[in-house]
């Protein structure tokens, strides 16, 4: 059973305590966007640099404005476990709001390395949420020795997306050779490790995705995460300009043109169900989600979306209606109705729209189920 109100005291003693320790620095980190970001569905995206080395083709960072030489965040660790504790949005503690590193920047390129260290390590520490990375990064045995004794758990998504054209398509990342031994490294480690096949490129052969899923099956992966490309007006200019033999694949694909720096899914559904159809070949499990693979790495259950159930559907918690209207009354809402249909909740909420929102993901984080607010 949660507690949400207990939950939401405990976080506000969390934070206050963070703040103390910071003092002045404290400022800092409250005007720091950790502190105001709205979850997404793979959780709160945690930032260790700005911009990233690798230059891969089909990486929509570009487009963002992520442009010269990547570098280090600059908060420290406590300043950013105060930025994360100090999110009305985020629930704390191993059931609340999962963290996704990894988004923007590549967690363990040089530039950034010790800081995402540094990060893992406080947030394991003070914040105790669940972790997730995604890396293309070399890890070495005692860089995964280093993060088992950091932070104990975590859930690693390790991305591969080919082999034969790896070089062209991600002209600055370590070879996908050396990304297998971090999937074996980190599994000798003790840790959750995922093939991250996203996006799937048209363009590749179904042997190709074969070979991947077979080699990352023998470094004991865990699972595969399946994902589709999105692309820019920058991602289609850059793959036409090295050549990639898929290019006119991609552009059949595509449901309309992308403006500027909108993203814009390409239809792969068909090819998500026919390298499905591969990894169950060799029973490899599939998460439909990062956050499904999150969620079974941490041993927690979730029917959020409908994806769900997820993880261990046991593991879901129980909750009290009736303290759906004290929270929001914490949050300076109000609450005319509570209607639970699992596994969704029903609300209905008057009050300021921004804090809507607020609420509305520190409670499903806390609840794994949908929120439905009317």
């Amino acid at each position: 059973m949660v507690d949400l109100v207990e939950e939401f005291e405990k976080k506000l003693e969390i934070a206050s305590s963070l703040r103390d320790r910071l003092g002045e620095d404290a400022e800092t980190a409250e005007r720091d966007p950790h502190s105001r970001r709205l979850p997404r569905p793979c959780g709160l995206t945690i930032h260790t640099g700005l911009g990233c080395k690798f230059g891969c083709l089909y990486c929509y960072i570009w487009d963002m404005g992520f442009r010269g030489e990547p570098r280090a965040y600059p908060l420290s660790g406590l300043q950013l476990a105060y930025a994360i504790a100090s999110n009305p949005a985020v629930a704390l503690g191993r059931n609340g709001t999962l963290l996704a590193y990894g988004s923007i920047t590549e967690p363990f390129m040089d530039v950034s390395r010790e800081r995402s260290f540094e990060y893992l390590a406080s947030v394991a520490e003070l914040l105790g949420n669940p972790i997730q990375l995604s890396t293309k990064a070399y890890l070495s045995s005692e860089d995964a020795s280093r993060l088992k004794e950091l932070v104990g758990y975590g859930s690693f998504l390790v991305t591969i997306v080919s082999l034969s054209m790896s070089r062209l398509l991600e002209p600055n990342a370590p070879s996908p050779a050396k990304r297998f031994e971090t999937i074996r490294n980190l599994r000798r480690a003790g840790f959750h490790v995922c093939l991250f096949l996203r996006p799937i490129l048209p363009g590749i052969s179904l042997n190709e995705f074969r070979e991947i899923l077979e080699r990352a099956d023998e470094c004991g992966v865990c699972g595969v995460v399946l994902g589709s490309l999105r692309v820019t007006e920058g991602i289609i200019e850059r793959l036409r300009a090295a050549g990639y033999p898929g290019l006119s694949e991609i552009l059949k694909r595509i449901p309309r043109n992308p403006s500027g720096r909108e993203q814009v899914a390409i239809r792969a559904s068909d090819l998500k169900r026919l390298v499905a159809g591969i990894a169950e070949d060799l029973g490899i499990e599939i998460y439909p989600s990062a956050c499904a693979a999150s969620i079974a790495a941490h041993g927690l259950g979730c029917w959020a979306c409908r994806f769900g159930p997820c993880g261990d559907r046991e593991a879901i918690p129980d909750f009290e209606p009736p303290d759906l209207i004290e929270l929001a009354r914490r949050f300076g809402l109000r609450v005319h109705g509570v209607r639970v249909e699992e596994p969704r909740v029903f609300l209905r909420v008057n009050g300021d729209a921004r804090m809507v929102k607020r609420f509305k993901e520190f409670v499903k984080a806390l609840i794994k189920r949908e929120l439905v607010i009317g």
